[in-house]
């Protein structure tokens, strides 16, 4: 299956040119960023430039109660027969702890009004764990996107569906198309590089597991700089005030100094990506719906990190470096050999920014989304 291209679909008549309004519905907001918001307005920013509009709306489910959120909707997009609504999934936003029952009947509604609907699946696979609270909320998730799924129009996943087993359903399949993210940080100029034995800046972008992030960070660190010499460690986004007080400790006897900060503003994000060497990632198996990691691919950022089941094409055309997850020794490797060769580090870049142009740029994201739905 190519990128930002459809799979064969089952014929669907397209609305008239002139209809070029589409609403994008978000679930309840996420805190202190909502990536999914920063999304659906740069994917509207891109799509403005090519004369269509995209309306940010919300479902207050969680402030007004389902009832009367799904009756304010029916009445809010009464006039958005024939059109498009691309409902922004993860588990989450459409409801409190992962139990996400009512969505199928919310798309059921818009359904029932006329309304196209396009799914982006955010988040296509369920919840870990082990316990029976665990088992039960995967086992809804699946059977709740299976049935959105096929309730939709069209599908869009971050996910490359052949990772994605649920949709091997060959009538799901059918209509479903591969989109990366695009970074919601802007790639800034880069600085010319002072002269001199300058210290390595290593950069990690937001946490979701402090405790193992952190030990695995200032583990893999500690080593790499036993044979490349002293570090500079940058941490900022979600967690990493409280990633930079659990690092401190770790970091104490080894020549790694720790640079923390909290939620930048996008300019001074994109600043920090684009002037340092290299992007640490272990939260998980780098993929296409890995905000943070397209950030630093936009940046033209070197990425060293894990792989796992999600990490496919269009990331493995990036200038990325990736071993199997969990594997510390082979991380410690690949980013010593990173770091000693300056010309492999300005190939990687070269990399991130030709692998940006064809597939995570919000302009080519665009032209996918209208190519998707037969509007170009």
């Amino acid at each position: 299956m190519q990128v930002l291209r459809a799979s064969a679909t089952a014929p669907i008549a397209d609305f008239p040119r002139d209809h070029q309004r589409w609403i994008a519905l978000l679930g309840r907001e996420d805190e202190p960023t909502d990536a999914l918001e920063d999304y659906c307005k740069l994917l509207a920013q891109a799509l403005d430039k090519r004369g269509y509009s995209l309306e940010v709306s919300r479902v207050p489910w969680a402030e007004q109660g389902w009832r009367r959120a799904l009756k304010d909707a029916a009445k809010r997009f009464a006039d958005q027969r024939g059109g498009w609504v691309l409902v922004q999934y993860t588990p989450l936003a459409w409801s409190r702890r992962g139990f996400p029952l009512r969505l199928a009947r919310m798309i059921e509604g818009l359904k029932r009004g006329g309304i196209r609907v396009l799914i982006v699946f955010h988040d296509p696979e369920p919840f870990g764990g082990h316990r029976f609270r665990d088992r039960l909320r995967r086992r809804v998730q699946l059977a709740v996107m299976r049935h959105a799924a096929r309730l939709a129009d069209r599908i869009v996943s971050t996910v490359s569906p052949d990772r994605v087993a649920w949709m091997q359903d060959p009538a799901i399949r059918a209509k479903t198309l591969l989109l990366p993210v695009g970074s919601n940080l802007p790639a800034m100029p880069r600085k010319t590089p002072r002269p001199g034995n300058r210290m390595p800046v290593i950069v990690v972008f937001g946490f979701s597991n402090l405790a193992s992030e952190t030990s695995m960070i200032a583990w893999v660190l500690s080593r790499a700089a036993e044979q490349v010499g002293s570090l500079h460690l940058t941490v900022f986004g979600r967690g990493a005030k409280v990633a930079g007080t659990l690092l401190l400790p770790l970091l104490a006897d080894s020549p790694v100094e720790l640079e923390d900060f909290g939620i930048l503003e996008a300019e001074r994000a994109g600043s920090l990506l684009s002037n340092a060497d290299v992007q640490l990632f272990v939260r998980s198996g780098l993929s296409s719906r890995r905000g943070s990691g397209i950030a630093g691919i936009a940046c033209g950022l070197p990425i060293v990190g894990f792989s796992d089941a999600e990490t496919a094409f269009p990331i493995t055309e990036a200038g990325v470096r990736l071993v199997p997850i969990g594997d510390r020794e082979s991380l410690v490797r690949e980013l010593v050999v990173v770091l000693k060769q300056e010309t492999l580090r300005e190939t990687l870049r070269q990399r991130n920014f030709e692998a940006t142009e064809r597939y995570f740029s919000w302009d080519r994201i665009a032209d996918a989304y209208l190519s998707f739905l037969r509007l170009s």
